[in-house]
């Protein structure tokens, strides 16, 4: 089974929002339906991404947790 999940320091901007100015933490890592992949917060996710694991996506975890 593929790990969905991987741990990082600090989570990235979401992509998406910073394209628009806004400054929002990503959740994912992954593959978006418009081809290239980006960092992603929960709501861009839902629009954007194309699921979890192995060539699609991870969910970004802070090492801590």
């Amino acid at each position: 089974m593929v790990d969905t999940k991987a741990k990082v320091a600090v989570l990235p901007g979401c992509d998406f929002c910073t394209e628009q100015g806004v400054s929002c933490a990503a959740k994912y890592d992954g593959k978006t339906i418009l081809g290239p992949w980006a960092y992603m917060c929960d709501a861009h996710f839902q629009r954007y991404g194309v699921g979890l694991g192995l060539g699609k996506g991870q969910e970004l975890v802070l090492e801590r947790e």
